[in-house]
């Protein structure tokens, strides 16, 4: 085998490292996503900190780790643990954290504990692997390039609309979780802040029944509706993957621009734009940047 140059050798800096915590990334569903790092830090820490002690044993049963000091770290102990958990690592412990799958930290409330480690001078670091986030921009066929998170979906009418309405003219993909049982009132309140964008719907991901459902928002409605129709509605928690202002699908611009067209023979250019604009709930910087290109040709 091939020697490894210094910066890239493996397994070796944690044998001399003490008092650390280390943020470790598990599988979002498929086990064998598991790193080896992951496994070798499972053998190594002291402590393993859980968002649910349970769902851990599973994992680390599967791998056949019995590590035995485990303890539950999340959203309603979290601010009591800490000053424990603390203490432990100034005392040279090592110190892992999980949460139920995937990166810790996306969504919950682990970065507090980073900065008292830090405000401690106690060493972090990350071991990487498995984020749903990754996984549903990556499969939903939208740009990649540039997004943003939104965290999950607001379950009051309200603040979910304002929390749309912020992000409302963001030219970069959207992602944010949600629950199926709440999906039909986001996907209506989606629609009347953002109007027609492409939509992508994750579900299961790296799992046996992984599903992705790539719609528009006008038509994603419908296709779930017919799935509860025929008795497979969607379960559990999803992704979803929203195309940001700009990223409008071919067929809406074709019947945008023929709107337009037709729009422009009997109105004013500014009142084509308003009413259009109005309609469809597009910006009106982009129907007005179409408008220009059509009245040029008249």
């Amino acid at each position: 085998m091939k020697k490894l140059s210094k910066e890239y050798r493996v397994g070796s800096e944690e044998k001399s490292l003490r008092g650390c915590l280390y943020i470790i990334a598990t599988p979002i569903g498929n086990f064998d996503d598991i790193s080896l790092r992951a496994i070798k830090l499972f053998n190594f820490v002291d402590i393993l900190l859980c968002e649910d002690t349970r769902k851990t044993k599973k994992l680390l049963s599967h791998l056949d780790i019995n590590l035995k000091n485990l303890i539950s770290y999340h959203d309603i102990n979290a601010e009591k643990k800490r000053p424990f958990i603390i203490k432990q690592l100034l005392m040279n412990k090592n110190v892992g954290l999980v949460s139920d799958a995937g990166s810790p930290l996306i969504s919950d409330p682990g970065y507090k504990l980073i900065q008292e480690s830090y405000s401690n001078e106690i060493k972090v670091t990350h071991a990487p692997g498995p984020s749903s986030v990754l996984n549903a921009i990556i499969l939903s066929g939208l740009p990649t390039n540039q997004f943003y998170f939104g965290g999950f979906v607001d379950s009051k009418k309200g603040n979910r609309e304002k929390q749309f309405l912020s992000v409302k003219d963001y030219k970069m993909t959207g992602i944010w979780f949600d629950t199926c049982l709440r999906l039909q009132n986001t996907l209506e309140t989606m629609y009347k802040v953002f109007g027609n964008r492409k939509i992508s719907i994750a579900r299961e991901l790296t799992k046996i029944y992984e599903e992705i459902i790539s719609s528009d928002l006008k038509n994603i409605k419908n296709i779930l509706k017919i799935r509860e129709e025929k008795n497979i509605p969607l379960k559990g928690e999803i992704v979803l993957v929203v195309a940001g202002i700009s990223q409008l699908a071919e067929f809406d611009i074709k019947k945008i621009r023929e709107r337009i067209r037709n729009k422009l023979n009997t109105m004013s250019l500014k009142d084509t734009v308003e009413l259009i604009s109005t309609e469809e709930r597009i910006s009106k910087k982009l129907i007005y940047k179409e408008a220009i290109k059509i009245k040029d040709k008249f």
